[in-house]
């Protein structure tokens, strides 16, 4: 670690993780992420180069807490603020900005003090400043804090085990809302939003003659719904707030006076490691493209009441069975070949008859994780995070009841 850059509190972002995971959402949508640097000739971080890593951190009771790294894309350089991160910043004039490669968002835990002595934490603390170099110790030198190894998703050496109760005889399925208009209020896309969907049946999961289909209005997926007769639909999308809202004329968007409270699921599962975008109001005003797709989830799971739905997050998902399967960090991005299969390397690992073809773009891939949550969730293999008065959950698979199985060996490792 080279650097470390410290989040604070402020009237846009009270809880400033909201600010780190809003970066690490753009990076996983592969969008231009920057940090912002203190207003100075020369600020701290100016010298920063290529490759370099930069400890994302925050603090409580004197000590700071990590939440992640990033790699230093290019040196940084003066300009007006970069639309993409507009939202966090606004609209400076001559600042220094430093672009961000990747994001690698951990389980949160305080700094290593080998990293930064708990002395120069204090003292870091009692600055001004939001930048410091560091000097790692000399055992940390080639050791970094987290790293990336190779995905083990795709070793056919290794297995998962889990129960499939035998009873169950049916079909799930799984949706990646895609922004709609607001003429249409949130029925209807220009880019139309796939689902997928998944058979369960003697004790394991398979797939339907046609699990992939497309949808330009929610009706549309609708009628799919009910003519596969879907027990239950997972929405990759949020299925409720806690601060913004619509107005009662959809058309019109979300309420500017609304108040910009956070939900405790996506909080909970950011500590855990998962970056994503908060669905504030900071998100939903500010934000236009995360705004309609929200916008659009929670008009999904207002649609058709008898309908079953939950929701899920697949970066989340896929970053749980990552870890599930020995790796660390996060898997590639969904944008890029090698992300594209390592996700469909883990899906396959539950449904052996996926065809990597099927999922041509990452919008399909995570439809189709969202179904294995949804086919999890029929199993009771899934655990929640938050609570309906908080927001509402968001379902992940519950890896304590994921065996992973070793061929060779004939164990099992938790």
């Amino acid at each position: 670690m080279d650097w470390i850059y410290r989040f604070t509190e402020n009237e846009d972002y009270p809880d400033p993780r909201e600010e780190i995971s809003f970066l690490s959402g753009l990076v996983e949508d592969d969008k231009e992420a920057f940090l912002l640097l203190n207003n100075h000739k020369t600020p701290p971080m100016s010298g920063s180069t290529k490759g370099q890593k930069v400890g994302l951190c925050t603090s409580e009771t004197g000590r700071l807490i990590l939440h992640g790294t990033a790699t230093v894309a290019d040196k940084p350089k003066r300009q007006n603020t970069p639309s993409n991160v507009l939202p966090i910043y606004g609209m400076l004039t001559n600042r220094m900005f430093c672009q961000l490669e990747t994001i690698e968002i951990y389980e949160e835990s305080p700094l290593d003090p080998e990293i930064l002595s708990y002395d120069s934490q204090e003292s870091f603390l009692q600055g001004q400043a939001t930048v410091k170099k560091v000097l790692e110790h000399p055992s940390k030198k080639n050791e970094p804090h987290h790293s990336i190894t190779p995905s083990s998703s795709s070793d056919e050496s290794l297995e998962l085990r889990f129960s499939v109760p035998k009873e169950i005889n049916d079909v799930v399925t799984g949706v990646d809302p895609t922004a709609a208009s607001w003429a249409s209020k949130m029925t209807i896309g220009k880019k139309k939003m796939p689902s997928f969907s998944i058979r369960i049946s003697n004790g394991t999961f398979t797939l339907p003659e046609n699990p992939l289909f497309h949808h330009h209005k929610n009706d549309d997926l609708w009628d799919h719904v009910k003519s596969v007769k879907s027990s239950l639909v997972c929405i990759d999308g949020p299925c409720d707030t806690n601060g913004p809202r619509l107005l009662s004329n959809i058309s019109k968007g979300w309420d500017k006076n609304a108040c910009s409270g956070i939900r405790e699921c996506e909080r909970r599962l950011f500590r855990e490691g998962v970056g994503l975008f908060w669905t504030t109001q900071n998100t939903v005003m500010k934000f236009e493209g995360a705004s309609r797709w929200i916008a659009r989830s929670i008009i999904l799971f207002s649609e058709y009441p008898k309908i079953k739905k939950i929701e899920t997050h697949p970066h989340g998902v896929f970053t749980f069975l990552w870890h599930l399967l020995g790796n660390k960090g996060t898997p590639p991005k969904k944008t890029k070949p090698e992300g594209r299969m390592a996700r469909i390397d883990l899906l396959q690992k539950f449904i052996p008859d996926l065809n990597c073809d099927l999922l041509k773009d990452h919008d399909s891939v995570d439809a189709a994780a969202a179904a294995l949550v949804a086919a999890l969730h029929r199993c009771g293999l899934t655990k929640p995070f938050g609570s309906e008065g908080d927001g509402g959950q968001i379902w992940m698979p519950d890896c304590n009841r994921i065996k992973v199985k070793s061929k060779s060996r004939n164990s099992i490792n938790v």
